[in-house]
């Protein structure tokens, strides 16, 4: 016992050492936080009053929530230590913007910021710089079906799909819109060709000759498909409040049906399912195919409906049919280019941390970001799975996600802002946090049930 108790001490020292420790370390901590803004870009007096930062803390969700003053300072008192994801907000309405600067405009204007992974363990001092997120208008993404539903008893991910509203007052032409999966590092690996924020820095791609910003003036695209247009650019009207979806597959996947392989997909569970059979559009992928592999064999569950017509392929990596993420590692977008810009002839990168491009390379389609219509970052809802934000932040400052991760049948839909005369005004401030919410079951109907109230 005699040589044994002084082991004992020293393990009880250090017990109580080590819990001495951890209580320090968790000790409250304030964090003060100073916003700003670019002059040259924001020229005028802000109403930082008006800004909300919602901080979230990544290990417990703990989140908080306050306004800035009228100089754009946010003391945030005694919160828990950790590392911690940050969103800000702040909206202008047209009618102040018009007294702040004497200039009119139709819609509001938005400052955001957003910002992922940020470790405060002791008091600290923060300067944040609010970037302008101008509203585009248009055509907005109305819901994101990424998640798929279950892989035993739902349609696994065969049921996806992306809708697409006119968020104006005037009808609107979908031909030649494109939709384009965004591609971006899907790790959170450390290495020598990647941005502050570990994203690809796709400046040190091999052969990049892009103007302007390699990373801020252009996005990547994993798949790239657009909506076919006959010449008259007004073959696909879209009426004023209502949506097209675009399918992966457009078939009802709460029935059975014949596979390309001549097999039968049954489903165990429809209620876990959607109904794409009247789909405005569909990804098939089967004619680009063989353009790159003639004579390979049809994927099996990339099934065509010849009563919906098929998008146009531009690009696909690997996948053989409209795939999405279900894990929330893509992000998307929908564009419109000009006249001046080549489909036939679009640039592509190997990913920065290929050093040797072969016939094999993968190279990822670059697409300017001022033909961006409308984009959404999505996020995994568990911090641990969640990977590099995709878009750059003035065109999305937030990120949006489903809580019941994959194949949980959930999407992601956007908010109603308003409803003038029986139309809905979908929440637009290129802040995917704020914007959107989520429908526990997808819903490709465009009934009432397929929004969110205001």
């Amino acid at each position: 016992m005699k040589q044994k108790l002084p082991i004992l001490f020293i393990l009880l020292v250090s017990i109580f050492t080590g819990c001495k420790k951890n209580q320090e370390e968790a000790q409250p901590i304030n964090v003060n936080v100073q916003l700003g803004v670019d002059p040259a870009k924001v020229w005028f007096e802000v109403p930082y009053e008006k800004a909300e930062i919602t901080l979230i803390n990544k290990s417990n969700n703990s989140k908080y929530t306050l306004k800035a003053n009228h100089q754009g300072q946010i003391a945030l008192q005694s919160i828990v230590p950790g590392v911690y994801s940050i969103n800000v907000s702040l909206k202008i309405t047209a009618a102040e913007f018009l007294a702040l600067t004497g200039t009119t405009r139709e819609s509001d204007y938005y400052l955001n910021y957003s910002l992922d992974n940020q470790s405060y363990f002791t008091n600290a001092d923060v300067k944040i710089q609010l970037i302008n997120s101008e509203v585009i208008g248009g055509f907005v993404i109305k819901q994101i079906y990424y998640a798929g539903s279950d892989p035993s008893t739902g349609a696994i991910f065969r049921d996806q799909f992306i809708e697409v509203y006119n968020n104006t007052s005037e009808t609107l032409y979908a031909d030649s819109l494109m939709i384009a999966v965004v591609y971006g590092k899907i790790s959170k690996n450390v290495d020598n060709y990647s941005l502050t924020n570990n994203q690809y820095d796709w400046s040190k791609s091999i052969g990049m000759a892009a103007t302007g910003n390699a990373n801020e003036d252009y996005i990547y695209v994993k798949e790239l498909f657009m909506i076919p247009s006959d010449g008259t650019g007004k073959k696909y009207p879209v009426l004023t409040g209502k949506s097209i979806v675009i399918a992966q597959t457009a078939l009802d996947h709460t029935k059975p049906y014949t596979t390309n392989g001549g097999t039968t997909q049954s489903i165990a569970n429809p209620a876990l399912t959607v109904n794409l059979a009247n789909a405005d559009f569909e990804a098939y992928l089967y004619p680009y195919e063989q353009k790159l592999d003639p004579g390979r064999t049809m994927y099996a569950s990339d099934v065509d409906n010849p009563n919906v017509t098929n998008m146009e392929t531009y690009f696909a990596t690997g996948a053989r049919d409209m795939v999405l993420s279900p894990q929330g590692k893509e992000s998307y977008a929908i564009l419109k280019v000009d006249k001046n810009f080549n489909l036939n002839n679009i640039p592509a990168y190997a990913l920065p941390t290929v050093r040797t491009v072969t016939a094999t390379t993968v190279l990822y389609p670059q697409l300017p970001t001022k033909y961006i219509i409308d984009a959404v970052e999505i996020e995994a809802i568990i911090s641990s799975d969640q990977t590099p934000r995709r878009l750059p932040m003035a065109y999305d400052s937030g990120a949006a996600s489903v809580t019941g991760g994959p194949y949980s049948s959930q999407s992601v839909i956007r908010k109603t802002a308003k409803i003038i005369a029986g139309r809905r005004v979908l929440q637009d401030t290129n802040n995917s946090r704020n914007d959107f919410g989520l429908l526990n079951k997808a819903n490709p109907n465009k009934d009432d049930a397929s929004f969110l109230a205001q």
